[in-house]
């Protein structure tokens, strides 16, 4: 349910349990009973109403009316506007913008197309790759999908239609691997204000590995999701998914095991966090304008400075490590997972 929406449920308990908290929230919008727990474990009081909750955190994005609704105390845990690189179309289109102008400071997300506009660009790169004997993989993904939902891998573009509405990137075909497996990094970023933009990265985060050993594309693995694919979503369901509670151990492992790894096989962890810590701020700076000309129409006259701001956002990013320790960004995630079900 958006957070926009209003429901008979919603109004059955509109008080908080806790009247003497000074801070309250509304968890009415999340599916994630962890958000209750962190309450909880904090003391906040459990509201289930809009108007009585100094924080309000939904699993959905606002419009930037549900924005101008809010009282000057109260906070919501989304932008109106994240969806200029949250949605990989609109990803690909600003990044793309970026690239044509500073080529070599946005050169850290892979060739892309967004049809049907690039349909021909995408179907003239390809048949020149033919022309000179190159096989490429491509790597095809729903615009606003989620969760892996959709996508797959093609060598063969022929199969693609002007009419498709997808993400089409070169595939990234020489992962760095952790017992034979590839992996991508989840990683977290808080964003407390759009003006100015304040931002702070999380020092761990995940390693979420595919659950078949890696092998370069071929015609007979290219269908193979769990060889080419680390969504969690589309692992689970591997009878080979091992989904321990050890960190350093399974399909699901910790930033910190990564930077162990790296250290004792004599990589630069530090190195690599560094050119992390670029592609966020790279990124969020293609969506700061958006993000305060929504942010401006929601709440004219009003400063988003952090102290101030009724807007705050916890983003997923996820990137891939290349065998030469390059990063990548894959995507961002407006409302990433917190279930603990793994």
């Amino acid at each position: 349910m958006s957070v926009d929406g209003r429901s008979s449920k919603n109004k059955a308990s509109g008080k908080c349990k806790k009247k003497t908290a000074s801070i309250s929230v509304n968890i009415n919008y999340t599916r994630y009973d962890v958000v209750r727990k962190v309450a909880e474990a904090l003391d906040y009081a459990i509201c289930t109403e809009d108007n009585e909750s100094f924080i309000t955190w939904s699993d959905s994005t606002i419009t930037t009316e549900r924005c101008a609704e809010l009282k000057p105390f109260q906070r919501i845990n989304h932008f109106p506007g994240m969806g200029e690189i949250a949605r990989k179309d609109c990803l690909a289109r600003n990044l793309g913008k970026m690239q044509r102008s500073f080529s070599e400071d946005y050169d850290f997300i892979p060739r892309t197309w967004s049809l049907p506009a690039d349909f021909s660009s995408l179907m003239n790169h390809y048949h020149d790759m033919k022309k000179r004997g190159k096989r490429k993989t491509f790597i095809c993904k729903p615009a606003n999908g989620a969760m892996g939902n959709g996508i797959h891998l093609l060598q063969n573009l022929e199969k693609l239609t002007m009419h498709d509405t997808l993400v089409v990137q070169d595939y990234l075909d020489r992962p760095l691997v952790v017992d034979g497996l590839k992996f991508d990094l989840r990683i977290y970023v808080l964003i407390l204000s759009c003006d100015p933009l304040k931002v702070l990265l999380y020092e761990d985060g995940l390693m979420r590995f595919s659950t078949s050993k890696y092998a370069p594309p071929t015609d007979k693995n290219l269908d193979n999701v769990y060889m080419h694919l680390t969504n969690y979503s589309i692992n689970k369901s591997n009878k080979d998914y091992d989904g321990c509670d050890d960190e350093t151990k399974g399909s699901k492992r910790s930033i910190k095991y990564l930077k162990t790894w790296m250290e004792a096989n004599n990589y630069s962890f530090s190195t690599l966090w560094s050119s992390i810590e670029e592609i966020v701020i790279k990124t969020l700076l293609v969506a700061e304008p958006y993000l305060l000309h929504a942010y401006r129409m929601a709440r004219p006259g009003t400063t988003s400075a952090a102290s101030s701001s009724v807007c705050f956002e916890i983003l997923g990013m996820d990137i891939f490590v290349d065998r030469k320790l390059r990063p990548w960004l894959l995507e961002v995630n407006r409302s990433p997972s917190f279930g603990v079900d793994s």
